[in-house]
């Protein structure tokens, strides 16, 4: 897969990048990223969709080169997988199955949430459980599990990011506000539908095909590596 120096229009066409909503849910905000509708759907022109492309790697090459976080974040079924292995691959945080409100606008509260995760692991690993009956270590195997699922992606994050990616800035709505009370830039995959006058640096895209949100943050990655 390209990086961005390597982008070709092509690729990101045989990707299903450029295949928008029906015209009666376009957002009034996108409507100078499209170049064409047809049979009443929109097409993304690609060509814009590439420089916004551009626009957000730099930007998110400038927060790694201050050893700030980037929080990726993606909770629809068919980019939960994506999202999560590209953040890994980065090493990077991210949250995939639900995010709880307060994550962003009430992080120290979050954090010892992750704290206690770690420290709930490192007991484990360490074989401290023992020591309790099999009725409690049940329970706190239940809290671990909890804790991993609602958390585990967020380890080592010791701050707030310095930007957060999401997949769909409609769907992903109250991060997308969190981080604007919280003053974090904003990168989105947004399909047509999408409010993205709010958006610092949005990339106008089918936001919920897999292969093409796979085709724009497999670009991120490998230009971030």
């Amino acid at each position: 897969m390209a990086d961005i120096e390597n982008i070709k229009i092509e690729d990101l066409a045989k990707a299903g990048v450029a295949y928008g909503y029906r015209k009666t849910r376009r957002h009034p905000s996108t409507k100078d990223f499209i170049y064409a509708t047809q049979n009443g759907v929109d097409l993304i022109d690609l060509n814009k969709t590439n420089e916004q492309l551009k626009e957000a790697v730099e930007f998110l090459k400038s927060i790694k080169a201050q050893n700030k976080k980037i929080i990726f974040i993606g909770e629809k079924p068919e980019v939960v997988q994506i999202v999560k292995e590209v953040a890994l691959a980065l090493g990077e945080p991210y949250i995939v199955n639900r995010f709880i409100g307060g994550s962003i606008t009430n992080f120290p509260q979050i954090k010892k949430r992750v704290e206690k995760l770690q420290y709930m692991l490192d007991q484990k690993e360490k074989g401290e459980w023992s020591k309790f009956t099999k009725k409690e270590q049940l329970l706190m195997q239940r809290e671990l599990e909890k804790l991993d699922k609602n958390f585990g992606g967020l380890s080592g994050v010791g701050n707030l990011p310095g930007a957060i990616v999401v997949v769909d800035s409609k769907y992903e709505e109250i991060p997308v506000r969190e981080a604007a009370i919280a003053h974090i830039p904003v990168v989105s995959l947004s399909n047509t539908d999408c409010d993205i006058s709010t958006i610092e640096y949005p990339i106008v895209c089918n936001d919920s095909s897999r292969s093409s949100v796979e085709t724009i943050l497999n670009i991120i990655k490998n230009s971030l590596n």
